[in-house]
């Protein structure tokens, strides 16, 4: 998430309880919400507000976001670079590691990363086929 996303975010939480936001707010709500994408985000909090009427904090957000990243990683399983990106030790790990991400946070999801596994695609080509087909939608 970027700084600007977290106004945005804010904004939306102010949509529903009508809380002050500044720039002072905006940063320290970044400073906690960095590592998520705006989506799952604005998704936490649709959550939080659907089930609970406590006022909201980051740490609520927090928390279901690790929630639902645990979630999608239990999906999947173990998260292992396709055979195109096994060309060295740096390449696998990399890889690995960006595939973990993007399952944890939605953006691939179970069904693509089959795909991805059983395809002869790098994971860095295979993942632009992805935000095309997103771009496109």
């Amino acid at each position: 998430m970027r700084l600007s996303e977290a106004g945005d975010l804010l904004a939306l939480i102010s949509a529903y309880d009508n809380r002050h936001v500044s720039e002072e707010v905006s940063a320290a709500w970044y400073d906690l919400l960095h590592p998520y994408m705006l989506a799952e985000a604005k998704h936490a909090v649709k959550k939080h507000f659907n089930d609970s009427t406590e006022y909201l904090m980051p740490a609520h957000l927090v928390r279901i976001l690790k929630a639902e990243r645990k979630a999608r990683l239990a999906k999947v399983g173990t998260i292992v670079s396709g055979r195109a990106d096994m060309t060295d030790t740096a390449t696998e790990l990399a890889t690995t590691k960006a595939l973990t991400k993007a399952v944890a946070s939605g953006a691939l999801t179970p069904e693509q990363y089959d795909d991805y596994q059983k395809g002869e695609t790098p994971w860095s080509t295979y993942r632009r086929g992805i935000l095309a087909l997103r771009g496109a939608a």
